[in-house]
C-alpha cells in the first residue's frame, strides 16, 4: 500500500472528508480530490497534512494512532531519501562530501543526516525543518512534534501606522519578527500584536497583561457576513479603524453586523461596548500568547 492509499485509508478511518483535509494545506476540497487522484501533492503538503492530522488527536484507538505516526514516518523517509538522491546525481562523491560537511550543522538541512532512530535524540529545540509559506510565515519543525512559528510583530509603538499601512507588503516585511510555539502548521496570515493595556488582565490563568505579545490569525472579511466563531475562538485582535484593540467577542449581530466586545478586567473603566464591523479593517483570533510576568 502506498502512501496515498495509507491516507485514503486514514481519512476513512477517521471521518474525513476532501474538504477537512484540504483546508489544512490550503487547497479547496476539490482541488485536493484531484491532487489526490493524480498522486500529486508535493512531499511538502504530504508531511504538513500528515503532522497536521496527528497532532489534532482524531484517532479514536492505539491503532489509528499508530497508523498516522507509521505513515508519517515513511513520509520523512521518502523526503530524506529524495534530498539524498538529488545529491548523489548532481555532485561527485568528493564535491558531495564537501557539500555535507557544510550543511551537517544546519538546521535546515539536519534531516537529510538523522537515522530513522535518531528522531528522539534531537534536543527538542533543535529544528528537524524550516519552511516559509506563501503568506509569509515561518515555521520550524522540532523533534518535539510542535512548531516555531516566526511572524511580524506590531509593537505598541507601531500600531498608528499599522492601521493605514497594513496593506503595504514593504511595510510588513519591514516589521520585527517574534516567534511562538504552535502545535501545527497553519494556514492564513498572521500577526503578532504587544498588548498595551490590562483590559483582558482580571489576574486569572487566561489573562492577557499588558506588554504581552500575543499571535492572531486573520479572518477574512468574506466570513464576517456569517456568524463568527465567537466559542470556538475566546479572544481577538481587531484593527479597528483608528486603534488596535485585544477583547473577546461576546455577540454578533450579522443581520446589523456589529459586534460585541468584552474586557475581562472587571474595572467599571472596561465596560461592554460596540462595533460596527464597517469601521473594522482586520479580525484575529489569538492562538498563541506569551504574558508578560508582572
Amino acid at each position: 500500500m502506498d502512501q496515498y492509499e495509507e491516507l485514503i485509508r486514514i481519512k476513512k478511518m477517521l471521518k474525513l472528508n476532501n474538504s477537512d483535509l484540504g483546508s489544512l494545506i490550503g487547497k479547496s476540497g476539490d482541488t485536493f480530490r484531484k491532487a489526490m487522484n493524480r498522486k500529486s501533492l508535493t512531499d511538502h503538503d504530504l508531511k504538513a497534512l500528515v503532522k497536521s492530522i496527528a497532532s489534532m488527536n482524531l484517532h479514536n484507538n492505539e491503532d489509528e494512532r499508530l497508523a498516522i505516526e507509521n505513515l508519517l514516518k515513511d513520509i520523512r523517509k521518502k523526503v530524506r531519501k529524495n534530498r539524498s538522491d538529488i545529491v548523489h546525481k548532481i555532485l561527485s562523491e568528493e564535491d558531495e562530501s564537501k557539500l555535507k560537511d557544510v550543511l551537517r550543522n544546519d538546521p535546515e538541512y539536519r534531516d537529510l543526516f538523522i537515522k530513522d532512530d535518531e528522531t528522539k535524540d534531537v534536543p527538542v529545540n533543535q529544528p528537524l525543518e524550516i519552511f516559509q509559506t506563501k503568506n509569509g510565515s515561518q515555521y520550524e519543525e522540532l523533534a518535539n512534534g510542535k512548531y516555531v512559528l516566526t511572524v511580524p510583530l506590531v509593537p505598541v509603538r507601531a500600531q498608528a501606522r499599522y492601521v493605514y499601512e497594513f496593506t503595504d507588503a514593504e511595510y510588513i516585511e519591514g516589521l520585527t519578527k517574534v516567534s511562538f510555539i504552535v502545535d501545527r502548521v497553519g494556514v492564513g496570515v498572521y500577526r503578532a500584536f504587544e498588548i498595551q493595556n490590562d483590559s483582558m488582565d482580571d489576574d486569572s490563568k487566561r489573562s492577557i497583561t499588558s506588554g504581552s505579545y500575543v499571535c492572531g490569525r486573520e479572518l477574512s472579511k468574506h466570513h464576517w457576513k456569517d456568524k463568527l466563531r465567537i466559542n470556538h475562538y475566546n479572544d481577538w485582535i481587531i484593527v479597528h479603524q483608528d486603534t488596535i484593540l485585544c477583547k473577546q467577542i461576546i455577540d454578533h449581530d450579522v443581520e446589523k453586523g456589529i459586534i460585541t466586545c468584552h474586557s475581562l478586567n472587571t474595572s467599571p473603566e472596561y465596560q461592554d461596548f460596540e462595533i460596527n464591523l464597517n469601521e473594522v479593517k482586520q479580525l484575529f483570533n489569538i492562538i498563541s500568547v506569551q504574558n508578560m510576568r508582572v
